[in-house]
């Protein structure tokens, strides 16, 4: 069963990195994701400052950039638009007041000029992803049986990367969080709230890694499912995925409630706690999906094989 179970590993290392990045650049970690625009801005500031020739050459640069979207849709040269194609005619006006207010911040109040410009350029990224997920999806409205499997199994795989990361990445931020709400408090935190912060932490990293395997199970399941004949292979593939998918949602479910128990049996030694109520239901539920649908393709091999006897 060759599962490509480094993805997961690999998403959360990423996802810790960014995180421990983000908690060391503190208060300057906003100052450097902004820094290219910034300096965009300045560099178009200072162009158009320089005459009329400069300043002409300033809004032929945001024209430019604005119409980038248009020149991409001239380049798709389909003569019937699709419904998703108008996202990029919407991207036109998004990237010109984001590079307007980039160079003039002066015409927004404080502290939107600020925030105005990256939050034009997230929102046209957004719209960009939004448009290649819909070209995408069209694509595969007409595509063989062997494509539809591999596009699942690449999107299940993405998708556990993504999961990974965003799981290790929460948690050493909220790990960030709580600790600093202890220092805050001007209180001896002792040796066993700080080691009991980073323990309950990576319990609750621990869901979404699971979410993040049971996609990579997941994926392998697409590319035997892909084939012609569901043979043998995918029958013993399907049992162990379900062993995997069951182990995977009894984890979930003990480690939700050891949370819980360990800081009840503790409580009077820590200086801060963090009870939960609700289970990872999303990890619960791709397991018991991913299960459900193995047992049914089981049974289903068992029925065919039944009835070849028979005939």
């Amino acid at each position: 069963m060759k599962h490509k179970v480094w993805i997961v590993p690999a998403g959360a290392a990423l996802g810790l990195a960014l995180g421990g990045l983000w908690l060391r650049l503190g208060s300057g970690a906003w100052s450097a994701l902004s820094l290219p625009l910034t300096a965009l801005g300045e560099g178009l500031r200072r162009l158009s400052l320089g005459g009329f020739w400069g300043n002409l050459a300033a809004w032929g640069v945001v024209v430019l950039l604005s119409a980038l979207p248009l020149l991409v849709l001239v380049l798709l040269g389909e003569k019937r638009r699709a419904a998703e194609e108008w996202l990029l005619g919407l991207m036109v006006p998004v990237l010109f007041l984001g590079l307007f207010f980039l160079v003039n911040p002066t015409h927004l109040s404080w502290p939107v000029r600020e925030f105005f410009p990256p939050a034009a350029l997230g929102t046209a990224l957004s719209m960009a992803a939004a448009f290649l997920v819909l070209r995408l999806l069209r694509s595969l409205e007409d595509a063989s049986r062997e494509r539809l499997a591999g596009a699942f199994e690449g999107l299940l795989y993405l998708c556990a990367a993504f999961t990974a990361l965003a799981a290790a990445l929460g948690q050493v931020l909220e790990g960030a969080d709580r600790w600093a709400g202890v220092v805050e408090g001007n209180t001896d935190p002792g040796s066993l709230t700080p080691l009991m912060i980073a323990f309950l932490c990576c319990l609750n990293m621990a869901p979404g890694l699971l979410s993040a395997l049971t996609m990579v199970w997941g994926a392998s399941l697409a590319r035997v499912l892909g084939r012609e004949d569901f043979d043998q292979e995918g029958v013993e593939l399907c049992g162990r995925t379900a062993l995997g998918c069951r182990m995977a949602a009894q984890a979930t479910v003990v480690l939700a409630v050891s949370a819980n128990l360990i800081q009840l049996a503790l409580m009077d030694q820590l200086r801060t706690t963090h009870f939960s109520l609700a289970l990872p239901l999303l990890s619960l539920m791709l397991s018991a999906g991913l299960m459900l649908l193995c047992r049914l393709l089981q049974r289903g091999r068992e029925l065919q094989e039944d009835s070849d006897s028979i005939i």
